[in-house]
This record gives C-alpha cells, structure tokens and sequence, in this order.
C-alpha cells in the first residue's frame, strides 16, 4: 500500500484555514464571545419586520408569567437577564420568592407588564433594571422618566409594598465593547438613589460590589462583560438577603 502524499498547495491551504479561525476565535473573544454570537444571530436585518430573538423571548417569557397561579402577597424579583439568570427562590431558600426577569428587558418593557405583577399586591419588590436602556443609547432623562412611572405606579396600585431599588452593575469594556461607559452607569446610579429617597422607597449598591481597581466590572464574575457567574450570585445574595421579608 501506498503512504497518502501530501501535495505543498494542500499543506498551505490547510495552514492558511487554521490561522483563519484563530482570527476569526480572537475577534469573537474580543466581542464579547457567546454573547456577541448570540446578538448577531438574534439581529433582524433591516429590510425585514421580523421580531427579534429578544422580541420573542419576551412575549414568551410574559405570557408563561401571566399563565401561572396566582400567588398572594409574593416576594418579586423584577428586571432583565441579570435577575432572569438566578434562581432567586432557592438561592435565597425561600419559596414565596418570585422570578420575575426577563432577558433583554428595558425600563419600558417593565412599565408594559407591571399591572399583573401588582394585582397580586406584592409583600417586596426588588428592583433592578436600566442596562439594557444604557446599551440602547435611551436617553438618561427617558429612562428616569420611566423609572419615576414605575414608582409612581407601585406606590399607587400597591401602596404596602415595600421596594428596593437596586444600582444598576458595572460592565466590563474589554470583554463588553457595545456596552455603555461605567460613567454613564455611574450617573444613572446616583439618580436612582435619589428618586428611590423622592418615594420613601430604599436603595440597594450592588454596583460597589462588583466593581475592580478599574471601577469596571470584575473579570473574575464573569465571562462576557455584562452577565455574572454563580461566584458572583452569592455575594449578590449575601448582600440583600437581610432585606428579604422572612
């Protein structure tokens, strides 16, 4: 039998498809990774009117929320796929804790589905939510606007309802290019506080315990930039669970 030859032309272009893809693995890395991946895939090309992924998740997501038994004087824990990512109910070993996040959500998207979530007159709200307005390039004066709706509205629809409003968390810029500045973040913060003393409603800093010698999100809570590991979770838990009504 024959040894197989290998022919210089197929040697180089074999070398020529392994740079490629390590290239092509950088670039991704630098992106933001799975993330960048996923955003890419979850894009609606202009020409188009389709939903996006995002668009999707959320109908599906709020309609299984809307479907569900209701439960009397719950625990809410309300805001994007930072709150949709941890199971909350058995980090914090306590059933009548509600997830009540959705991935990719904004400030808007709150205000659209909060009524059925204070039709069943909440014991606790915590609040987090904004990031994604940041990413979106919303102004800040909108996303306070809403914010104040939002307040207004539980304030209103529920008055016993005790609400933490909780600092939006830091990014990191290398491993999260598109996400907004750690000022601007910051910024949104120190107003939150403040509307949240405006209501007589109290205001949680998670943001100082996430951030590095760089003021940016640690690289050690996580992969993409934006969303956090479960090493994260724990200091987030250990950081609000003696403000959970027991």
């Amino acid at each position: 039998m024959k040894s197989a030859k290998f022919e210089p032309k197929f040697i180089l272009s074999l070398t020529f498809n392994a740079i490629a893809l390590l290239l092509a693995g950088v670039f991704i890395a630098k992106r933001g990774g799975i993330s960048y991946i996923l955003s890419q895939i979850g894009t609606t090309p202009p020409e188009t009117s389709s939903p996006s992924w995002a668009d999707i998740y959320y109908q599906h997501r709020r309609s299984v929320f809307e479907g569900l038994p209701k439960v009397s004087r719950p625990i809410i824990f309300l805001g994007d796929s930072l709150t949709d990512s941890c199971e909350w109910n058995e980090i914090l070993n306590h059933p009548q804790i509600l997830n009540r996040g959705i991935i990719g959500d904004t400030t808007d998207g709150v205000l659209e589905r909060l009524n059925p979530i204070l039709a069943s007159q909440p014991r606790q709200i915590f609040l987090m939510i904004g990031i994604n307005d940041l990413a979106r390039k919303k102004d800040l004066s909108e996303i306070l606007a809403n914010y104040q709706q939002i307040l207004a509205t539980i304030q209103q629809q529920s008055p016993q309802t005790e609400v933490y409003v909780k600092s939006v968390l830091p990014i990191h810029p290398r491993l999260f290019e598109e996400g907004p500045s750690n000022e601007l973040i910051r910024n949104l913060n120190t107003q939150l506080q403040q509307l949240s003393d405006n209501f007589s409603y109290s205001y949680i800093d998670l943001h100082t315990q996430f951030v590095d010698e760089n003021q940016q999100l640690d690289e050690r809570y996580t992969l993409d930039g934006l969303h956090l590991n479960g090493t994260a979770y724990l200091i987030w838990k250990a950081a609000i669970e003696n403000y959970v009504d027991r």
